[in-house]
């Protein structure tokens, strides 16, 4: 099963298998799974080792692991099932669904009460417990109850900060129940994963075929040692679930067929798309991290907890969604990408294997490869309109569609003065014609290019009020003039040199040495990120000395600017700066 390229298809078992391998170190499991959606297909599987060790068992994609973490997201859909159906609300204090909380002090005295939204999103300030929480799964409800009557440590107030809690989400277990009646395993069961037909995912083996199940692993002294299993208990909502990749693909499925936003019931789930948008939205910020990508490049990743997900946001890649698994015999990771539909998850049988690397990695590889389009922001029919009416103003002058703007286009520069920068536009370019599509950042806000037929071009942007209908409040003309031969010349040779892997430019002159060492550092940065990169027409500058040019790479749009000495028209200077990326699918 593949709908990916051969070639792609290749890449993806290569790296997930060389994660398997151990890269010459110990493996980091006896057995991994690994499986690619696209648009909600599941188009490639794969797998390597064995589920048993010493057994000829490879892993499927029906084969079941324990998710570990990964199940957070489903007890975070339990309850936003609960909050949609008006049993509870995010913003409530925990203490009015969990009476052994009531009273919990906080670590000062100006502490805010634990809230169901500060548990979700790891903000409510009990500590990090991961190797302890692990152990706790099988906890018996009486001694749960005994745990939560007594008194709590806190890293921080609530509200405050980041900090991951097992705990918080073992209290959010006890919520469901409360609040259903149902025990909160049976209640994720019947309200989550039956209507999605998810058959491999389950609290317990129990109902689980034996040859489909992973055990899971820890390596002693070179050898593979079977870890034992608990059995579902009270903690159990902290990462009890076995799932597979065909399940785990409909899951994430499911989460990206939220975007965009739109009318229609859509495909069956027992969430709304906008309950699993909010799921997927930052409620706690996470410090921004340096991490290398799977070239081995460093890059800042910025982002934040959700609701039982993780949001990570990197200039190249943009906007991932995702959550990781660890227990004490497995390892987990699920992440997709909402701007094109592509996912990616990998399961893995041994003691917290870090399988989030070749996921991520693929993730990225396949965004890079373009295997989906980004799904673009469409305007909205007023946008449109006004675009129009925009471009008969340049045609001609008419004060009836002016006088149809907002008011504040008028006070802000006088029609008199704008009808008069039209005008000169003309004279300088000519006629002008539409020469790109609408660049949307928002369906009411956009911008455009049109060519003049004396040469240079003309940026059109355009931004609409909040009222029905949409007036326009928002026009900007930018005259840019054609950039010089020898300013494009020096532009088309600093792309190649990006493209080529950054060795400076030779064909261009330079100001004198320190703009030699200078570009050639900017080229030598830029290759490590952009490459490989096309020139597009000029977007700033006065087209002698100066031009700003727009480029496309496969981490999007940047611009570069070429200076020119004006003595001895060579190069005095050259930066590069990445374009905003449109707010797509936030």
């Amino acid at each position: 099963m593949s709908d990916l390229s051969a070639t792609l298809a290749a890449a993806v078992d290569e790296r997930f298998s060389a994660f398997a391998a151990g890269g010459g170190e110990d493996p980091p499991a006896p057995g991994v799974a690994w499986g690619v959606t696209i648009a909600g297909r599941l188009v490639h599987v794969g797998g390597a080792g064995t589920l048993r060790d010493g057994e000829c068992s490879p892993p499927g994609p029906d084969s079941a692991f324990r998710i570990a973490s990964m199940t957070k997201s489903f007890v975070s859909a339990a309850v936003m099932i609960l909050r949609d159906q008006g049993k509870l609300a995010l913003d409530d204090p925990i203490s009015r669904y969990v009476p052994e909380l009531v009273g919990l002090a906080g670590p000062v005295s100006d502490a805010p009460a634990i809230t169901l939204r500060s548990l979700l999103s790891m903000g409510s300030g009990l500590p990090t417990d991961d190797p302890w929480a692990d152990r706790l799964e099988n906890l018996a409800d009486g001694d749960f109850s005994d745990l939560l009557h007594g008194p709590k440590a806190a890293a921080w107030s609530p509200g405050v900060a980041y900090e991951y809690s097992n705990l918080g989400y073992a209290i959010l277990g006890r919520l469901i129940s409360n609040v259903s009646g149902d025990d909160f395993r049976t209640f994720v069961a019947e309200r989550v994963l039956q209507p999605l037909g998810l058959a491999s995912t389950a609290f317990s083996d129990d109902t689980l075929a034996a040859e489909q199940v992973a055990s899971g692993h820890h390596l002693v002294d070179g050898r593979w040692e079977v870890q034992p299993v608990d059995r579902p208990g009270a903690f159990s909502a902290i990462g009890g679930l076995y799932s597979s990749v065909r399940d785990i693909a409909v899951w994430m499925a499911g989460f990206s067929d939220a975007w965009p936003p739109r009318d229609g019931s859509g495909a069956p789930h027992p969430l709304s798309r906008a309950s699993r948008r909010e799921m997927q939205q930052i409620a706690t910020t996470i410090p921004p991290t340096l991490q290398r990508d799977r070239e081995g490049r460093l890059q800042v990743v910025a982002g934040g907890y959700c609701l039982g997900l993780v949001s990570e946001e990197d200039l190249v890649t943009g906007r991932a969604i995702s959550h990781s698994g660890g227990y004490p015999g497995f390892g987990s990771h699920m992440r997709w990408h909402p701007a094109t539909g592509i996912a990616v998850v990998g399961l893995a049988n041994g003691r917290y294997a870090s399988v989030w690397e070749p996921t991520r990695d693929v993730l990225e590889l396949l965004v890079a490869e373009g295997v989906a389009r980004r799904r673009p922001i469409t305007p909205a029919p007023a946008l449109e309109g006004a675009r129009a009416e925009v471009e008969r103003l340049l045609a001609g002058w008419d004060d009836r569609i002016a006088e149809r703007f907002a008011p504040n286009v008028d006070q802000d520069d006088p029609l008199v003065r704008r009808r008069g920068e039209i005008e000169q536009l003309r004279e300088r370019h000519g006629d002008l014609h539409r020469d790109t599509e609408l660049e949307c950042a928002t369906p009411l806000r956009g911008r455009w290019w049109l060519a003049g037929k004396r040469g240079g071009r003309v940026e059109a942007q355009i931004s609409l009020t909040a009222e029905v209908p949409p007036r326009l409040q928002l026009l900007r003309l930018t005259s840019v003039p054609d950039a010089s031969p020898e300013l494009v010349a020096t532009a088309v040779a600093v792309i190649a040199a990006i493209s080529a892997g950054g060795d400076p430019p030779t064909e261009v002159g330079f100001a004198d040495e320190a703009a030699q060492r200078a570009v050639a550092a900017t080229v030598r940065a830029a290759a490590a990120h952009l490459a490989p990169c096309e020139l597009r027409h000029a977007v700033r500058g006065d087209g002698r000395t100066t031009a700003t040019f727009l480029a496309e790479s496969p981490a999007g749009p940047f611009e570069l600017t070429v200076e020119h000495d004006e003595a001895s028209s060579s190069i005095a200077n050259v930066t590069i700066t990445p374009r905003e990326r449109p707010a797509v699918l936030r």
